[in-house]
């Protein structure tokens, strides 16, 4: 792979205006490369535009709220910042909702469903959570107000870890599929539509610009793809450092190394390290490309572990970049 290879990556604006425009969106990736500090900042970036937001967490440690420094929001969305709502969702809230929707009474609900017997049979059902979690998505997705209108302009999905994901999108369609005709069977069918329709829904795919990361990408927009039957959103790379010499550097830089007196050799051997990460992380992102076929999305190295809203600033200026929004411009016409 050429080093110069990441400039022809630069991604169409307008493909990822389109992707980041799409009501329904699922951030998918492996553990660990960042799903949901991506996510966080998604949320956060449409809600600063205006947009009425949902993010919902898939049974997750309330990292979403840990991030933009508020309460949990347990089972039910609560707005936690202007235009923005959350919701850690879990198995046992999202059964429960999804009943009281459909028995409608919450009398018969508590006769059936908190049964100790009804309870286990429940639980030993696979992939039951999932499927009623997923419903309790789509249902927000299809929330209207009074007047009509939205209640949630986005809904973002922070789901989990690469398989657990594959089990929650897909189980919409299998139960589709498969059970008799009847309410479940209809419920269903809306939600894989949902999902499977390429003008409203999309999945968003991270990695690392690492070995394995990229391998499990590869595998995980396959299934989506084709599994799931979901359209791909953004590709995203995430902690991507940046270039601390240029292609016209690197022949100078390895002259300098070859022709080094010893005091010199440290900081020449640093150099020189420093560009084969160049090279490695150029090659993991032109896999990375060439696996997902989307609008390339590079994110910043952040400076902290400790993610907070400064750094879900430096996200969102990535996305706006790659949106082809330069911040100069926008002030501009914030004031004109």
């Amino acid at each position: 792979m050429n080093a110069a290879a990441p400039l022809s990556l630069a991604p169409d604006p307008d493909q990822v205006r389109t992707a980041l425009d799409r009501p329904f969106q699922v951030v998918l990736g492996k553990g660990g490369v960042g799903r949901s500090v991506f996510s966080a900042a998604l949320a956060l970036r449409a809600s600063q535009r205006g947009k009425r937001v949902l993010l919902l967490e898939v049974n997750a440690p309330d990292e979403a709220a840990r991030i933009l420094q508020v309460a949990p929001a347990p089972d039910d969305p609560r707005e936690v910042l202007n235009n923005l709502w959350l919701c850690r969702m879990t198995p046992t809230g999202a059964m429960r909702e999804y009943a009281l929707l459909v028995l409608k009474f919450k009398a018969i609900y508590h006769i059936v469903f908190e049964n100790r017997l009804v309870k286990y049979l429940l639980r030993s059902i696979p992939s039951l959570g999932e499927f009623t979690m997923l419903g309790k998505a789509w249902y927000h997705a299809e929330e209207r107000r009074s007047d009509g209108s939205p209640r949630f302009d986005l809904v973002i999905i922070d789901a989990p870890a690469t398989g657990h994901a594959l089990t929650f999108l897909s189980g919409a369609r299998a139960v589709a599929d498969t059970v008799p005709v009847g309410p479940m069977k209809a419920a269903a069918e809306r939600m894989a539509e949902l999902i499977e329709d390429p003008r409203r829904a999309c999945f968003h795919l991270m990695s690392l610009p690492e070995e394995m990361p990229v391998s499990e990408a590869r595998d995980l927009f396959a299934a989506a793809r084709d599994r799931v039957r979901m359209h791909a959103g953004l590709a995203v790379m995430n902690r991507v450092r940046a270039r601390r010499f240029s292609v016209q550097d690197e022949p100078i830089v390895r002259a300098l190394a070859a022709e080094a007196e010893p005091a010199l050799l440290p900081y020449t051997e640093v150099a020189v390290r420093e560009m084969k990460r160049h090279a490695a992380r150029d090659a993991h992102l032109g896999r990375f490309r060439e696996v997902t076929m989307g609008p390339l999305v590079c994110l910043p190295e952040l400076p902290t572990e400790d993610v907070g809203p400064e750094e879900l600033e430096l996200i969102i200026g990535a996305l706006d970049e790659a949106c082809g929004v330069r911040p100069e411009l926008e002030t501009l016409d914030a004031t004109a």
